[in-house]
Protein backbone atom coordinates (compact mmCIF):
# COMPACT_ATOMS: atom_id res chain seq x y z
CA UNK A 1 0.00 0.00 0.00
CA UNK A 2 1.31 3.45 -0.83
CA UNK A 3 0.18 7.08 -0.77
CA UNK A 4 1.68 9.23 -3.52
CA UNK A 5 1.34 12.62 -5.12
CA UNK A 6 0.55 12.57 -8.82
CA UNK A 7 3.44 14.94 -9.58
CA UNK A 8 5.86 12.53 -7.93
CA UNK A 9 4.63 9.64 -10.06
CA UNK A 10 5.02 11.66 -13.27
CA UNK A 11 8.49 12.84 -12.26
CA UNK A 12 9.55 9.31 -11.32
CA UNK A 13 8.54 7.75 -14.64
CA UNK A 14 9.22 10.65 -17.02
CA UNK A 15 7.78 10.33 -20.57
CA UNK A 16 6.79 6.72 -19.86
CA UNK A 17 4.14 8.00 -17.44
CA UNK A 18 2.01 9.17 -20.37
CA UNK A 19 1.78 5.66 -21.84
CA UNK A 20 -1.31 3.56 -21.29
CA UNK A 21 -0.98 1.28 -18.28
CA UNK A 22 -3.02 -1.77 -17.38
CA UNK A 23 -3.17 -1.84 -13.62
CA UNK A 24 -2.54 -4.92 -11.55
CA UNK A 25 -3.57 -3.05 -8.40
CA UNK A 26 -6.22 -0.67 -7.05
CA UNK A 27 -5.98 3.13 -7.39
CA UNK A 28 -7.91 5.94 -5.74
CA UNK A 29 -7.06 9.46 -6.95
CA UNK A 30 -8.41 12.78 -5.63
CA UNK A 31 -7.69 16.10 -7.32
CA UNK A 32 -6.12 18.65 -4.96
CA UNK A 33 -4.93 21.47 -7.27
CA UNK A 34 -5.63 22.64 -10.81
CA UNK A 35 -7.65 21.10 -13.63
CA UNK A 36 -6.87 18.40 -16.17
CA UNK A 37 -7.81 14.98 -17.52
CA UNK A 38 -7.29 11.37 -16.53
CA UNK A 39 -8.32 8.48 -18.80
CA UNK A 40 -9.85 5.23 -17.51
CA UNK A 41 -10.66 2.44 -19.98
CA UNK A 42 -10.51 4.97 -22.85
CA UNK A 43 -13.00 7.37 -21.26
CA UNK A 44 -11.68 10.83 -20.26
CA UNK A 45 -12.44 12.08 -16.76
CA UNK A 46 -12.38 15.83 -16.15
CA UNK A 47 -10.22 16.37 -13.08
CA UNK A 48 -10.62 19.31 -10.71
CA UNK A 49 -10.19 19.91 -7.00
CA UNK A 50 -12.33 17.28 -5.28
CA UNK A 51 -12.75 14.97 -8.28
CA UNK A 52 -12.34 11.38 -7.12
CA UNK A 53 -11.35 8.64 -9.59
CA UNK A 54 -11.35 4.91 -8.96
CA UNK A 55 -9.34 2.53 -11.15
CA UNK A 56 -9.64 -1.22 -10.62
CA UNK A 57 -7.18 -4.02 -11.42
CA UNK A 58 -7.36 -4.94 -15.09
CA UNK A 59 -8.49 -1.52 -16.26
CA UNK A 60 -6.34 0.53 -18.61
CA UNK A 61 -5.54 4.04 -17.46
CA UNK A 62 -3.51 6.91 -18.84
CA UNK A 63 -2.00 10.00 -17.25
CA UNK A 64 -2.60 13.09 -19.38
CA UNK A 65 0.35 15.35 -18.62
CA UNK A 66 -1.08 18.62 -19.96
CA UNK A 67 -2.63 20.63 -18.46
CA UNK A 68 -0.97 19.85 -15.16
CA UNK A 69 -2.92 19.18 -12.00
CA UNK A 70 -2.07 17.71 -8.62
CA UNK A 71 -3.78 14.79 -6.96
CA UNK A 72 -3.38 12.54 -3.95
CA UNK A 73 -3.16 8.87 -4.94
CA UNK A 74 -3.65 5.76 -2.84
CA UNK A 75 -2.58 2.45 -4.40
CA UNK A 76 -2.92 -1.01 -2.89
CA UNK A 77 -2.47 -4.59 -4.12
CA UNK A 78 -5.29 -6.97 -4.95
CA UNK A 79 -4.62 -9.14 -1.90
CA UNK A 80 -4.89 -6.11 0.41
CA UNK A 81 -8.29 -5.01 -0.89
CA UNK A 82 -10.83 -5.05 1.96
CA UNK A 83 -14.16 -6.67 1.20
CA UNK A 84 -17.28 -4.50 1.29
CA UNK A 85 -19.99 -6.34 3.27
CA UNK A 86 -22.76 -4.75 1.21
CA UNK A 87 -21.37 -4.76 -2.33
CA UNK A 88 -20.24 -7.46 -4.76
CA UNK A 89 -16.78 -7.29 -6.28
CA UNK A 90 -16.40 -4.67 -9.01
CA UNK A 91 -16.52 -5.72 -12.67
CA UNK A 92 -17.10 -3.88 -15.97
CA UNK A 93 -20.83 -3.30 -16.17
CA UNK A 94 -21.35 -3.32 -12.40
CA UNK A 95 -22.80 0.19 -12.57
CA UNK A 96 -20.26 1.68 -10.17
CA UNK A 97 -19.14 5.19 -11.07
CA UNK A 98 -15.59 5.77 -12.29
CA UNK A 99 -15.54 9.28 -10.82
CA UNK A 100 -17.49 11.48 -8.45
CA UNK A 101 -17.05 14.85 -6.75
CA UNK A 102 -16.06 15.47 -3.13
CA UNK A 103 -17.16 18.81 -1.72
CA UNK A 104 -16.45 20.97 1.30
CA UNK A 105 -16.03 19.40 4.71
CA UNK A 106 -16.17 15.81 3.48
CA UNK A 107 -13.40 16.45 0.95
CA UNK A 108 -11.25 17.86 3.75
CA UNK A 109 -11.97 14.79 5.88
CA UNK A 110 -11.05 12.41 3.06
CA UNK A 111 -7.75 14.20 2.51
CA UNK A 112 -7.11 14.05 6.27
CA UNK A 113 -7.73 10.28 6.23
CA UNK A 114 -5.36 9.91 3.29
CA UNK A 115 -2.77 11.97 5.13
CA UNK A 116 -3.15 9.65 8.12
CA UNK A 117 -2.48 6.72 5.79
CA UNK A 118 0.59 8.53 4.45
CA UNK A 119 1.94 9.12 7.97
CA UNK A 120 1.40 5.52 9.03
CA UNK A 121 3.02 4.37 5.81
CA UNK A 122 6.10 6.43 6.72
CA UNK A 123 6.16 4.79 10.16
CA UNK A 124 5.56 1.28 8.86
CA UNK A 125 7.97 -1.18 10.48
CA UNK A 126 6.80 -4.39 8.85
CA UNK A 127 5.35 -5.81 12.06
CA UNK A 128 1.88 -7.38 12.12
CA UNK A 129 0.30 -4.55 14.10
CA UNK A 130 1.56 -1.93 11.66
CA UNK A 131 0.23 -3.97 8.76
CA UNK A 132 -3.13 -4.38 10.47
CA UNK A 133 -3.31 -0.65 11.20
CA UNK A 134 -2.73 0.25 7.55
CA UNK A 135 -5.36 -2.29 6.48
CA UNK A 136 -7.83 -0.87 9.00
CA UNK A 137 -7.26 2.71 7.86
CA UNK A 138 -7.68 1.72 4.21
CA UNK A 139 -10.88 -0.18 4.95
CA UNK A 140 -12.26 2.76 6.94
CA UNK A 141 -11.48 5.14 4.07
CA UNK A 142 -13.21 2.96 1.49
CA UNK A 143 -16.24 2.23 3.68
CA UNK A 144 -16.70 5.92 4.49
CA UNK A 145 -16.49 6.72 0.79
CA UNK A 146 -19.03 4.01 -0.05
CA UNK A 147 -21.44 5.28 2.61
CA UNK A 148 -21.16 8.89 1.43
CA UNK A 149 -21.16 7.97 -2.28
CA UNK A 150 -23.02 4.67 -2.75
CA UNK A 151 -22.71 5.12 -6.52
CA UNK A 152 -18.96 4.53 -6.14
CA UNK A 153 -19.48 0.79 -5.50
CA UNK A 154 -21.67 -1.86 -7.15
CA UNK A 155 -25.19 -1.91 -5.72
CA UNK A 156 -26.17 -5.51 -5.00
CA UNK A 157 -29.81 -4.46 -4.72
CA UNK A 158 -29.84 -3.36 -8.36
CA UNK A 159 -28.00 -6.40 -9.71
CA UNK A 160 -30.11 -9.56 -10.14
CA UNK A 161 -28.40 -12.77 -9.08
CA UNK A 162 -28.39 -14.24 -12.62
CA UNK A 163 -26.65 -11.08 -13.86
CA UNK A 164 -24.03 -11.24 -11.09
CA UNK A 165 -23.32 -14.88 -11.85
CA UNK A 166 -23.13 -14.23 -15.58
CA UNK A 167 -20.65 -11.38 -15.10
CA UNK A 168 -18.52 -13.36 -12.66
CA UNK A 169 -18.38 -16.32 -15.04
CA UNK A 170 -17.68 -14.05 -17.99
CA UNK A 171 -14.76 -12.37 -16.20
CA UNK A 172 -13.18 -15.78 -15.68
CA UNK A 173 -13.74 -16.96 -19.27
CA UNK A 174 -13.76 -13.79 -21.36
CA UNK A 175 -11.11 -15.00 -23.81
CA UNK A 176 -13.23 -18.07 -24.57
CA UNK A 177 -16.05 -15.86 -25.91
CA UNK A 178 -18.76 -18.04 -24.33
CA UNK A 179 -22.12 -18.09 -26.07
CA UNK A 180 -25.26 -17.24 -24.13
CA UNK A 181 -26.33 -20.87 -24.45
CA UNK A 182 -23.03 -21.99 -22.90
CA UNK A 183 -23.39 -19.48 -20.08
CA UNK A 184 -26.96 -20.61 -19.43
CA UNK A 185 -25.85 -24.25 -19.33
CA UNK A 186 -22.91 -23.59 -17.00
CA UNK A 187 -24.92 -21.37 -14.64
CA UNK A 188 -28.12 -23.39 -14.62
CA UNK A 189 -30.37 -20.67 -16.05
CA UNK A 190 -32.39 -20.39 -19.22
CA UNK A 191 -31.13 -18.06 -21.93
CA UNK A 192 -34.31 -16.05 -21.45
CA UNK A 193 -33.51 -15.53 -17.75
CA UNK A 194 -30.04 -14.23 -18.62
CA UNK A 195 -31.50 -11.94 -21.27
CA UNK A 196 -34.02 -10.51 -18.79
CA UNK A 197 -31.31 -9.92 -16.19
CA UNK A 198 -29.05 -8.12 -18.69
CA UNK A 199 -31.94 -6.04 -20.00
CA UNK A 200 -32.84 -5.01 -16.45
CA UNK A 201 -29.32 -3.83 -15.62
CA UNK A 202 -27.81 -2.63 -18.90
CA UNK A 203 -30.73 -2.50 -21.33
CA UNK A 204 -28.75 -4.99 -23.43
CA UNK A 205 -29.31 -8.59 -24.44
CA UNK A 206 -27.02 -11.16 -22.87
CA UNK A 207 -25.23 -11.56 -26.21
CA UNK A 208 -24.60 -7.81 -26.39
CA UNK A 209 -23.21 -7.86 -22.84
CA UNK A 210 -20.85 -10.70 -23.72
CA UNK A 211 -19.73 -9.12 -27.00
CA UNK A 212 -19.10 -5.73 -25.38
CA UNK A 213 -17.00 -7.29 -22.62
CA UNK A 214 -15.00 -9.33 -25.13
CA UNK A 215 -14.47 -6.22 -27.27
CA UNK A 216 -13.22 -4.25 -24.25
CA UNK A 217 -10.71 -6.98 -23.43
CA UNK A 218 -9.49 -7.09 -27.03
CA UNK A 219 -9.11 -3.32 -27.03
CA UNK A 220 -7.08 -3.48 -23.83
CA UNK A 221 -4.72 -6.00 -25.42
CA UNK A 222 -4.43 -4.04 -28.66
CA UNK A 223 -3.59 -0.81 -26.86
CA UNK A 224 -1.51 -2.07 -23.96
CA UNK A 225 0.49 -5.02 -25.27
CA UNK A 226 2.75 -5.65 -28.24
CA UNK A 227 1.22 -9.04 -28.98
CA UNK A 228 0.68 -9.62 -32.66
CA UNK A 229 -2.81 -9.28 -34.08
CA UNK A 230 -2.73 -12.97 -34.99
CA UNK A 231 -1.83 -13.93 -31.41
CA UNK A 232 -4.68 -11.87 -29.98
CA UNK A 233 -7.12 -13.32 -32.49
CA UNK A 234 -6.00 -16.83 -31.55
CA UNK A 235 -6.29 -16.08 -27.83
CA UNK A 236 -9.95 -15.22 -28.36
CA UNK A 237 -10.53 -18.35 -30.43
CA UNK A 238 -10.91 -16.62 -33.80
CA UNK A 239 -9.66 -19.23 -36.27
CA UNK A 240 -10.15 -16.84 -39.20
CA UNK A 241 -8.33 -13.47 -38.99
CA UNK A 242 -11.00 -11.87 -41.15
CA UNK A 243 -13.68 -12.80 -38.61
CA UNK A 244 -11.54 -11.25 -35.88
CA UNK A 245 -11.22 -8.04 -37.89
CA UNK A 246 -14.96 -7.95 -38.55
CA UNK A 247 -15.75 -8.43 -34.85
CA UNK A 248 -13.37 -5.64 -33.81
CA UNK A 249 -14.66 -3.30 -36.53
CA UNK A 250 -18.28 -3.96 -35.55
CA UNK A 251 -17.78 -3.39 -31.82
CA UNK A 252 -14.90 -0.90 -31.64
CA UNK A 253 -15.43 1.06 -34.84
CA UNK A 254 -11.99 0.45 -36.37
CA UNK A 255 -9.91 -2.44 -37.62
CA UNK A 256 -7.39 -3.98 -35.18
CA UNK A 257 -4.39 -2.53 -36.99
CA UNK A 258 -5.98 0.93 -37.03
CA UNK A 259 -6.57 0.80 -33.28
CA UNK A 260 -2.93 -0.10 -32.68
CA UNK A 261 -1.75 2.65 -35.06
CA UNK A 262 -3.86 5.20 -33.18
CA UNK A 263 -2.09 4.24 -29.95
CA UNK A 264 1.31 4.70 -31.57
CA UNK A 265 0.33 8.17 -32.82
CA UNK A 266 -1.09 9.17 -29.44
CA UNK A 267 1.99 8.09 -27.50
CA UNK A 268 4.59 9.49 -29.89
CA UNK A 269 2.79 12.80 -30.38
Amino acid sequence: MEVLDRSRVLARHGPQAARRQRLGFHLLMIGTEGHGTHIVDYEPVDMAVGTCVRVHPGQVQQFVTEPEFEAAMVVWPVDAHPADPSAPAWFPGSGAATSWRLEGAFRAKVLDWIQELREEQARFDGLPRSHELLQTLLKALLLRMAIAFPESVPDAGKLPQPYLELREHLEAHVSQRPTVAELARDLGYSTRTLDRACQAVQDRTAKQVVDERVALEIRRLLTHTDRSLAAIASEFDFSDPSNFSKFVKRHLGSLPGQIRDEVTRDETG
